[in-house]
C-alpha cells in the first residue's frame, strides 16, 4: 500500500521536467526587433532630404500670382507631424487637403489638381473662373461672376461700365451661385439685343420676383427700362423697337433736350414712358 502510494505521488511528480526559470523568448525579441527596425526605416526614409517637397509647379494661373500660390503651400507645409516628421515630406502630403485649402484660399480657381511629379516636386493644376459680370450685394460690394453665374472673388470698385453689374440676392461664402440661369439667359439677351437701339446695359436690378430694372445711359443721365422677368422678355424688346420707332416715343427720345427718366415695358402690348 505505500509502495503504491509512493509510486502515485513521488514518482511521478519527478517524472514531470522542472520548468526553467529566466528562459529569454527569443521570438518575442525578434518581432520586437523587426518592428523597431521597420519603424526607424520609415523615419528615416520620410525625414530624407531627397524626399522632401522643395519645387512647386503651378500651371493654368493666370490672373492669381503663381508666386502666391507657391508662397502659400510652402508655407502649409512647415512643421512637423508627430515632433519628428517633416510636413514636407513627399509621402505625408495630402493633396486632397491642399486641394480643398487651395480653392479656399484662392477662390477664383474653378479646379485645383494637385500630383506629385517626382519625389521633391508638387504639380499645381488649375483653372480659373472667367469674369464677365459684377454681382453687388450693394453699391459698394461686389463680386466678379462668370458665365454661369458663378459668383467667386471680390472685386475692386468699379465707378465706371467695365463689367456690367447685377443687383439682386443675397451674399454667400464664395464662390456661390448669384443668378440663375433663367436670369442670366434674360441678361444675355439683353445685352444682345438693346444696343441695336443705342441703349447700353449698365446695370441689372432683379427688385423681386417680378420686376427687372435695366439702368442704362440715356442724354448723359440715367435712365431705366422695367420688365416683367416672368413675363416673355422677348416680346418686351419687340415692343420697345416698336415703340423707339413711332412718334411721340422716338422724337423725345432722340432728342438730346430730353431726359429720360424710365420706359416700362411690364404690360402686354404696351410702352409706358415719362421725360422730366
Amino acid at each position: 500500500m505505500y509502495e503504491r502510494s509512493y509510486n502515485k505521488t513521488v514518482l511521478k511528480t519527478e517524472s514531470v521536467p522542472a520548468k526553467k526559470k529566466g528562459r529569454i523568448n527569443w521570438n518575442i525579441v525578434l518581432r520586437i526587433f523587426i518592428t523597431l527596425a521597420v519603424i526607424a526605416a520609415v523615419i528615416i526614409l520620410i525625414r530624407w532630404p531627397r524626399l522632401q517637397v522643395k519645387n512647386i509647379e503651378v500651371v493654368g494661373a493666370n490672373v492669381v500670382d503663381p508666386g502666391d500660390v507657391t508662397e502659400f503651400i510652402h508655407n502649409d507645409l512647415q512643421g512637423k507631424r508627430l515632433l519628428i516628421l517633416p510636413r514636407t515630406s513627399i509621402f505625408l502630403v495630402s493633396t486632397r487637403r491642399l486641394q480643398q485649402k487651395l480653392k479656399t484660399q484662392f477662390p477664383r480657381f474653378q479646379t485645383v489638381t494637385v500630383n506629385r511629379e517626382n519625389f521633391s516636386t508638387l504639380k499645381v493644376n488649375v483653372t480659373e473662373y472667367q469674369g464677365m459680370y459684377l454681382w453687388c450685394a450693394d453699391t459698394a460690394t461686389c463680386y466678379s461672376m462668370d458665365q454661369n453665374g458663378v459668383a467667386f472673388a471680390p472685386a475692386p470698385y468699379f465707378s465706371g461700365s467695365a463689367y456690367p453689374k447685377i443687383f439682386g440676392g443675397t451674399a454667400q461664402p464664395l464662390p456661390f451661385q448669384a443668378v440663375s440661369a433663367d436670369q442670366l439667359k434674360i441678361i444675355a439677351m439683353l445685352l444682345d439685343k438693346l444696343p441695336a437701339l443705342s441703349i447700353i446695359p449698365s446695370e441689372f436690378h432683379f427688385v423681386d420676383g417680378h420686376e427687372l430694372d435695366v439702368y442704362f445711359n440715356h442724354g448723359g443721365h440715367q435712365a431705366i427700362l422695367l420688365f416683367d422677368q416672368t413675363a416673355d422678355v422677348d416680346q418686351a424688346i419687340t415692343a420697345l423697337f416698336t415703340g423707339l420707332r413711332t412718334n411721340p416715343l422716338a422724337g423725345k427720345f432722340h432728342d438730346s433736350a430730353q431726359v429720360l427718366q424710365y420706359i416700362d415695358l411690364r404690360f402686354s402690348n404696351r410702352v409706358v414712358y415719362k421725360f422730366q
